[in-house]
């Protein structure tokens, strides 16, 4: 497998690039857009990642109605969604899972894991569709 095109998307700025800082010296991670703007989602569809880091949108119902459409969004066009949140809760994991999303992790994940569990996603992505031919 090349390298694995990871996109970032996190309401918090600061969380955003902090999440790319850590993740651009990787090797197998190529980090092709880290955006704060939600409405910016669009334009990064159509294959044009592999793998998403999502920041769950969290607070209200409307928030999560968000997150779960961005979710629908991405993986129509064949981006597998991590999501990263700042809390468990597990009525939104179900929601986000049931939604398409392949992981819902707590943003205090350390690197080595959260690397190891993009890398993952990425392999169950090419094995999916490598399944579909």
């Amino acid at each position: 497998m090349d390298k694995v095109r990871l996109l970032i998307i996190d309401e918090h700025e600061a969380v955003c690039q902090a999440l790319a800082t850590r993740l651009s010296s990787t090797p197998p991670i190529e980090i092709v857009a880290a955006t704060h703007d939600i409405d910016a989602v669009p334009f990064f569809l159509n294959g044009f990642s592999d793998v998403a880091l999502l920041g769950l949108r969290s607070g209200s119902d409307i928030d999560l109605a968000v997150t779960m459409e961005i979710v629908a969004q991405l993986t129509a066009w064949k981006t597998a969604v991590i999501i990263l949140t700042p809390y468990a809760d597990a009525i939104e994991r179900e929601m986000v899972l049931h939604a398409g999303a392949s992981r819902y992790l707590l943003k205090d994940i350390n690197s080595p894991q959260l690397i190891a569990e993009i890398m993952a996603v990425a392999h169950e992505k090419v094995q999916a569709v490598s399944g579909e031919r």
